[in-house]
C-alpha cells in the first residue's frame, strides 16, 4: 500500500513508508477513500491546530471545571462558560472564527452539488456525502441535510463537544498539574511530557535485535503492542493507517504515563490516543493541543524531538505547510490576530 519511501538523515534508522492517504492533497500519489481509510485530517483541522499555536500557552484559570461542553450551544450566552474577567483562551477564539470562515467558503460547494469541477475542491468526507445526497430521490433536501449537519459540526460540535471538552481540568489540566507558573509554556510543558523518537516493530519481531542490528539504543525500539493506544478497549494499529513496520515514529510521553503514538496521515500527524480516535467528529485531542501550543513556543510546523532517535522531518510534521502558508487566525469579528 505504501507509496512513498521517507528516509531518515541517520542512515541506521528505517524508512518510513507512507501511504497515499498521509501525502499531501496536490501529491499525484495521493489517494483517500471515505470508505475505507481512516478520518481524514480535515482542512478544519490543521487550522484549529494553526490556531492555537498562535493563540499561545493556555493560563491554569481558563481551564473548565465542572462545565458538560454537551450543552454549549453558539447563539446561546447562557450555555458559553467564559464570561466576565475570565477570558477565554485565545486560540479557542481563533478556532471559533476559523470555523464560521468554513461555513461561508463550503457554501458553494452545497450550490454546485452536481458539479465535479467544484466537488473536487471539496475535502473529501464533505464531496462523498454531497454526491451520495445528490443521488436520492429528492436530492435538493438531502443536500441540505447533509449542509445541516456540517454546519452543527462547526458551530457545536468542535467549539463545544471537543474543544471545550479538552479544555477541562480533567482534560488538558492533567499534563500541566505538575508544570510551574499560572501559564505553562513550552519549556515547562515539555518538563513533564515529551516527545520521543522511536523504532516501532510488530510482535512478530525481537526489538534487542533490531537495535543490534541497526546500532540503535535499545531504549528507543519497542514492540508497537507495548505502547498504550494498544490497549484500550478498541485498539487502532500503524497498519490501520497503512504505516508498515518497522517504522521512525515520535511517540508522545505523557505525565500520566501514557505512550502514544502520533501516526503520519493527511499531509500531518494524528494521535493515536482513543479519545481521538473513537469519535470522528473529533478534530483535536488534549496531546494535539500541548503539541500546538509547543509548536506555537517554537515557531514551527514541527513538532521538536525531546529526546530518542532521529525520526525523519516528515514524522514530526503537525500541519500541511500547504495550510500553514495559507491560514491567518483572526478573531470572530474578523479582525486579522495582534
Amino acid at each position: 500500500m505504501s507509496c512513498r519511501t521517507i528516509h531518515s538523515a541517520d542512515g541506521s534508522v528505517p524508512h518510513l513508508a507512507l501511504p497515499p492517504g498521509a501525502l499531501a492533497h496536490m501529491d499525484r500519489d495521493y489517494d483517500y477513500d471515505v470508505d475505507r481509510d481512516p478520518p481524514n485530517v480535515e482542512p478544519i483541522e490543521h487550522q484549529i491546530r494553526l490556531d492555537f499555536m498562535h493563540g499561545g500557552a493556555v493560563h491554569r484559570d481558563q481551564l473548565l471545571g465542572d462545565y458538560n461542553p454537551w450543552s454549549y450551544k453558539a447563539d446561546t450566552p447562557a450555555t458559553h462558560p467564559w464570561r466576565g474577567v475570565t477570558q477565554k483562551p485565545r486560540g479557542l477564539d481563533y478556532a471559533e472564527a476559523s470555523c464560521d470562515v468554513r461555513i461561508r467558503e463550503e457554501e458553494t460547494f452545497y450550490e454546485h452539488a452536481d458539479d465535479d469541477t467544484v466537488l473536487v475542491d471539496a475535502p473529501a468526507y464533505l464531496a462523498a456525502r454531497i454526491r451520495e445526497a445528490s443521488e436520492q430521490s429528492d436530492p435538493h433536501e438531502a443536500v441540505s441535510e447533509v449542509r445541516k449537519n456540517r454546519e452543527k459540526w462547526y458551530q457545536e460540535l468542535i467549539p463545544g463537544a471537543n474543544l471545550r471538552q479538552i479544555l477541562k481540568e480533567s482534560s488538558y489540566g492533567s499534563l500541566v498539574e505538575k508544570c510551574i507558573g499560572p501559564t505553562p509554556d513550552a519549556n515547562s510543558l515539555l518538563e513533564h511530557n515529551a516527545f520521543v523518537g522511536m523504532v516501532l516493530v510488530n510482535d512478530d519481531t525481537d526489538p534487542d535485535a533490531v537495535s543490534r542490528e541497526r546500532d540503535l539504543d535499545s531504549a528507543y525500539v519497542l514492540r508497537e503492542s507495548a505502547l498504550s493506544h494498544a490497549n484500550t478497549d478498541e485498539p487502532v494499529a500503524l497498519a490501520d493507517y497503512g504505516i508498515e513496520l518497522p517504522a521512525p515514529i515520535l511517540v508522545g510521553e505523557y505525565d500520566s504515563g501514557s505512550q502514544y503514538p502520533l501516526i503520519p496521515w493527511g499531509d500531518a500527524l494524528t494521535c493515536s490516543c482513543p479519545y481521538k480516535q473513537s469519535a470522528p467528529f473529533r478534530v483535536m485531542c488534549k496531546h494535539e493541543l500541548l503539541a500546538s501550543i509547543v509548536c506555537g513556543d517554537h515557531d514551527s510546523i514541527f513538532i521538536p524531538l525531546t529526546r530518542g532517535i532521529h525520526v525523519p522531518h516528515r514524522a514530526r510534521r503537525f500541519v500541511s505547510p500547504e495550510i500553514a502558508v495559507s491560514h491567518l487566525p483572526q478573531t470572530a469579528g474578523g479582525h486579522p490576530l495582534p
